[in-house]
């Protein structure tokens, strides 16, 4: 026979549950994928030129490609007077990346008919490009 502990140490359970608000709906909280620095859950993307992306034609195909939700944000970089030919996604999972590049060091996709090539984001080839 287990020992009945009268429901401590389990959330929602026992007498004190009934002070507690939780919401339901909420996502599981996962330390190693919440806590994760942008750097690591970001891709870089490049755009053939002549064919821009748009932001939200980038994130409506990876939230449809890969679950709802899973972007966090996209940057395209617009320099003046020239089209677009590269951005950044950011994921809300460290895991995405991976998911993304399917174990390639590129990955191309279509956006919209416009090809999308996909990488994993370098932190200081972007700082040289910054500086």
């Amino acid at each position: 026979m287990e020992p009945n502990h009268g429901g401590a140490g389990i959330l929602g359970a026992g007498p004190s549950a009934s002070r507690f608000r939780l919401n339901p709906d909420a996502r599981a909280f996962h330390p190693r994928i919440n806590w994760a620095p942008e750097e690591d859950r970001c891709c870089f993307l490049t755009f053939s030129n002549g064919y821009p992306i748009e932001e939200l034609s980038i994130i409506s195909f990876f939230n449809e490609k890969f679950g709802p939700n899973c972007v966090e944000r996209v940057y395209v970089h617009r320099p003046v007077g020239q089209p677009p030919l590269f951005g950044k996604v950011v994921f809300r999972s460290v895991l995405m990346p991976a998911l993304v590049l399917q174990g390639k060091d590129l990955q191309k996709y279509l956006v919209d008919g416009n090809p999308m090539w996909c990488k994993k984001y370098d932190r200081e080839k972007a700082q040289q490009v910054d500086n």
